[in-house]
């Protein structure tokens, strides 16, 4: 359905995300992901973002479009858990620390792309 240079585009961008989640994390690569953070918007659009496009990107790759519905429900609530402890976790580094403020506006942005997933997919059965 997604040609391949759509699917090598969101794969990408997949890799972009978790880069950046990933560097912010290490104690060599913080500052310079804290500019990148600060340059694409801050952190609170950046939650949003990702917690939009990080499940939207996966369900395309995945083609979860595919599955049954029960199964895309366990994704979507999946990826919610996965924010949830991204949050906890940053509770054991010591660069980071937990914020109640960061998960609302990952959920806020998984509420925006289930959104936008679940009427996608309304539409393209309708048609």
């Amino acid at each position: 359905m997604i040609k391949l240079g759509a699917r090598l585009s969101l794969l990408l961008a997949l890799l972009a995300m978790l880069l950046l989640i990933v560097a912010l994390y290490l104690p060599q690569t913080a500052l310079q992901a804290k500019q990148i953070e600060r340059a694409l918007g801050g952190d609170a659009v950046l939650h949003v973002t990702v917690g939009a496009l990080l499940p939207l990107t996966l369900g395309i790759l995945l083609r979860l479009y595919r599955w049954p519905w029960r199964r895309q429900a366990f994704f979507w609530c999946g990826c919610l858990v996965l924010f949830a402890l991204d949050e906890l976790a940053q509770g054991l580094s010591p660069l980071r620390a937990p914020a109640m403020a960061d998960f609302a506006l990952s959920a806020l942005g998984w509420l925006i792309g289930c959104s936008s997933w679940m009427l996608w997919h309304a539409v393209r059965h309708r048609l």
